[in-house]
C-alpha cells in the first residue's frame, strides 16, 4: 500500500458526508430576504393603486390571504398564519428584520439545517399569532382596556401606552416572531456566543440577550407600553423557538442540507 493510499483514506475519513455546501445556508437566507422584500413591494403596488383610485383587487388580495386578522381566522384562511410574515409594513419594519435574518438565517441553517430553519420560522409565524389572540380574549375577559394613570419612563422619558384592545381589528404583518424563534433556537444551542445589541457598546451573550428581549416584552405586554410593537408575537416566537429546540432537536443530531 503506498503512502497516498492511506493519506486519502485518511483525508476522506475526516469528511462528514452530511456536511453542508458552504454556500446553501445563503442561499435558503438570501431567497426568504428576496420573498419579504417581493412582498412588501406587492404590499406597496397595491396602496398605490389605492391611493390613484384605480382598483381595489390587489389590496382586498393582500387583505384576505397574506395578511393575518382575526376575521382571516374566523373565516377558516389558515395560510394567513403564516404568509404574513413575508410581509413589512414600512421600509424601516423590513430593514430590520432583514438585517436580522441576513445574520442569523446562515447561523441557524448551519446548526440545525434547512428543513428545521423552516419548521422554526413557520411555527414562530403561527405561534407568535396564536399567542397575540390568546392574550387579547384574556385582557379582554379580565377588562383591563385602561391607560395607567401614572406614566412609566425610563430614563427620565416616558414610554408611551396604549389599551390591549387597540390592535384587536388591526391587519398583522412582520417576521418578527419567526426570527425570533430562530434567534432563540440559536440562543439555545450557541448560549455564549457574543452578539451586539443597540445602543450597548459591547458584546452580549446570546442567552443575555434573548432573555433580556423576553422579560422586556413581557413586562410591556402586561404594562401595555410602546403599544405599536406586538409583544405577545415576540414572546410566542421566543416560546416556540425554545421549544421546538429543547423537545426536537437537543437530544438528536442536528440534520444538515
Amino acid at each position: 500500500m503506498s503512502a497516498r493510499f492511506f493519506a486519502s483514506r485518511r483525508f476522506s475519513s475526516l469528511q462528514s458526508p452530511r456536511a453542508p455546501t458552504p454556500w446553501r445556508p445563503y442561499i435558503a437566507t438570501y431567497t426568504t430576504v428576496g420573498i419579504c422584500c417581493s412582498g412588501f413591494a406587492y404590499n406597496l403596488y397595491a396602496n398605490d393603486r389605492v391611493r390613484k383610485k384605480q382598483d381595489f383587487w390587489h389590496r382586498n388580495f393582500i387583505d384576505k390571504n397574506l395578511v393575518f386578522t382575526r376575521d382571516n381566522y374566523n373565516g377558516e384562511r389558515w395560510w394567513t398564519m403564516f404568509t404574513y410574515s413575508f410581509m413589512h409594513t414600512s421600509g424601516l419594519h423590513l430593514a430590520v428584520n432583514m438585517l436580522a435574518l441576513s445574520s442569523f438565517g446562515p447561523i441557524c441553517v448551519g446548526l440545525v439545517g434547512l428543513p428545521s430553519t423552516a419548521v422554526l420560522w413557520l411555527g414562530g409565524s403561527a405561534s407568535a399569532m396564536y399567542l397575540t389572540m390568546v392574550g387579547e380574549d384574556y385582557k379582554k375577559n379580565q377588562a383591563k382596556s385602561r391607560i395607567s394613570s401614572k406614566p412609566i419612563s425610563i430614563a427620565g422619558y416616558p414610554l408611551p401606552q396604549g389599551r390591549p384592545t387597540d390592535q384587536r381589528n388591526m391587519r398583522f404583518i412582520g417576521a418578527s416572531g419567526s426570527l425570533l424563534s430562530i434567534l432563540a433556537a440559536v440562543a439555545c444551542k450557541i448560549p455564549r456566543h457574543g452578539v451586539y445589541v443597540f445602543p450597548l457598546p459591547m458584546a452580549v451573550p446570546m442567552y443575555g440577550a434573548i432573555g433580556g428581549f423576553a422579560v422586556f416584552s413581557a413586562i410591556a405586554y402586561v404594562q401595555d407600553l410602546v403599544p405599536f410593537l406586538g409583544h405577545a408575537g415576540h414572546l410566542g416566537g421566543m416560546v416556540f423557538g425554545a421549544a421546538y429546540y429543547i423537545l426536537a432537536l437537543r437530544t438528536k443530531r442536528f440534520p444538515r442540507i
